[in-house]
């Protein structure tokens, strides 16, 4: 964990976001702060975060369903935007008060994911700035190379300063059944079975306490339910929803991990987390084991960072852990979400690069293959040397890409 305080802090767009990226300073972006393991924490350098304020201000309905929004605005504000204009937002995350552009930097999923994939699958367009302060707008058609790598890149080749999103019709009423399951396996099978499906709306199963349930619902106009684990709920999206989030104990750290791995592969990967857990994580009242199913639509791309890879139906399981803040506890959850990691790239899948991920060089080549040299290319050529250098995908990147220059100069010589 980095704990170092930033240097100094600029807000945008009252910065000019395109003069601080052009400044040649080191940087790390940062959209409303809520990651994992100091990913947007800087030491001595710029920390270059969103002013949420004025983002509202700066919405466009630029009509067939589609918004052009800042990348500072939180999900909160947008949605209620939205809703009050007839549309909604397809996926939406469980915690709202982060930023569009923050989120859209990791991928985005939630409990509609098993309708409509990820967030980022239903972006039209986001305006980018590089290194040297050049903004550029990059969809499937423009610049369509750094569409792909900027969405779920985790801000490694450049910030989003706003980004043109498709929207659906609102809805306000959820048709909702749950179900308990007496242990994690049951609740593997029925994941599995819920994602053979596709007439499914929202979908999500947790672990807490000891106790297991899952979700399914139904977007519906009903007013009735049939049974006692039934229920009709008008805006789940903001149903019970947090004003902030919730920060641990002060004797206490959280250690948040994703794993999406392909249907089919759920179950092995179900029962590595309870087998790797039972040690010293699942027994605690704190952890959470939380599971979403991602349905991503046919035409959707193939991002190169993305939490999802070419499985046209993903589950992800996480591992939300909050132990006590002493080294040989912090050292055993960490030990135990490196195996966790380690299973989900044997079974096919990625990590959500928003939480704890070890990302070795050699890790990073198996899960993204030539995209990790390519990521080394377009950060030099962009001049992205100083922005969110301290990412793992961006180290690894760099040191790959002089590995190779430092090889064909060796050449000529």
């Amino acid at each position: 964990m980095r704990h170092a305080a930033p240097r100094a802090v600029h807000r945008m767009p009252a910065a000019f976001p395109a003069a601080l990226l052009g400044s040649g300073r080191p940087l790390t972006l940062r959209g409303s702060g809520h990651s994992c393991d100091g990913q947007t924490v800087s030491e001595a350098e710029l920390l270059v975060t969103y002013e949420p304020d004025t983002a509202a201000r700066q919405l466009r309905d630029l009509g067939d369903g589609l918004f052009e929004v800042p990348a500072g605005m939180s999900w909160y504000g947008l949605e209620r935007h939205l809703n009050g204009r007839g549309r909604a937002i397809p996926v939406l995350p469980n915690y709202l008060h982060m930023s569009v552009g923050g989120t859209l930097s990791v991928g985005g999923v939630g409990v509609d994911s098993v309708r409509h994939g990820m967030q980022i699958d239903h972006v039209e367009r986001i305006q980018l700035i590089d290194g040297m302060g050049i903004s550029r707008w990059c969809s499937r058609t423009d610049n369509p190379e750094l569409f792909r790598f900027a969405l779920g890149g985790l801000g490694t080749v450049g910030l989003i300063e706003r980004v043109v999103l498709r929207t659906v019709g609102y809805r306000s009423r959820t048709h909702l059944h749950r179900v308990e399951h007496a242990s994690l396996a049951e609740l593997a099978d029925h994941a599995e079975r819920v994602a053979q499906r596709d007439d499914v709306d929202v979908y999500w199963a947790e672990m807490r306490r000891g106790r297991i349930s899952a979700t399914v619902g139904w977007h519906s106009e009903r007013t009735d339910c049939a049974s006692g684990n039934c229920e009709i709920t008008s805006d789940l999206t903001f149903a019970g929803h947090p004003v902030s989030a919730k920060t641990p104990p002060a004797d206490r750290v959280r250690l948040w991990a994703d794993y999406v791995v392909p249907a089919g592969q759920f179950s092995s990967m179900l029962a590595a987390v309870e087998g790797i857990g039972h040690r010293s994580l699942l027994d605690d009242p704190l952890t959470m084991v939380y599971v979403l199913i991602i349905r991503r639509p046919i035409d959707a791309p193939a991002f190169a960072f993305g939490p999802v890879g070419a499985a046209p139906v993903s589950i992800g399981v996480g591992l939300y852990a909050s132990v006590e803040r002493t080294p040989a506890a912090i050292d055993a959850t960490r030990s135990a979400l490196r195996e966790c990691f380690q299973h989900c790239c044997e079974s096919g899948g990625r990590p959500y690069l928003y939480g704890v991920t070890e990302l070795d060089a050699a890790t990073a080549e198996r899960l993204y293959g030539d995209d990790v040299d390519r990521l080394g290319h377009l950060r030099s050529s962009h001049r992205l040397h100083h922005v969110n250098s301290h990412v793992p995908l961006a180290r690894v990147a760099a040191e790959r890409h002089d590995a190779v220059a430092n090889s064909r100069s060796a050449e000529r010589r």
